[in-house]
């Protein structure tokens, strides 16, 4: 069996689902009832603007989807801004300076990093008190 790739629309993304089967949070500002935002009088991404708050929240969640390049792809397209645009560009992702490997938030070194220079720090330290 042929396992297909998962698609979804821009507003559909935005909308979101409100059953947790589906794994589709969408916008938490997006209010169903008046298809609408609920902190401004209408939503931007619809209007085809910049959303400052969708691009800091709700756009990365759609990595954990699986879906990041064609969410990002779609927003880029509808709201028309370019692939060089730093709060677009993937460019966001800290890497580890020893390793390269992607940092989570408030680490200054991926978890192998960090397991390897605590170990040295530690071998350093024996050595000068066993000297």
């Amino acid at each position: 069996m042929i396992k297909q790739k998962k698609t979804v629309g821009l507003i559909a993304f935005l909308r979101g689902s409100t059953s947790p089967e589906n794994k589709m949070p969408g916008c938490c500002n997006y209010d169903h009832g008046s298809g609408g935002c609920l902190v401004k009088d209408c939503c931007l991404v619809v209007q085809g603007k910049r959303c400052g708050y969708f691009e800091k929240v709700v756009l990365p969640t759609s990595v954990d989807l699986g879906l990041k390049e064609l969410v990002y792809s779609l927003y880029q397209k509808h709201v028309g801004i370019a692939e060089d645009d730093p709060l677009i560009n993937t460019a966001n992702i800290r890497p580890c300076p020893d390793c390269g490997a992607e940092l989570k938030p408030r680490q200054r070194y991926c978890d192998d990093c960090k397991r390897r220079r605590r170990r040295k720090s530690y071998r350093n330290s024996r050595s000068k008190r066993n000297s």
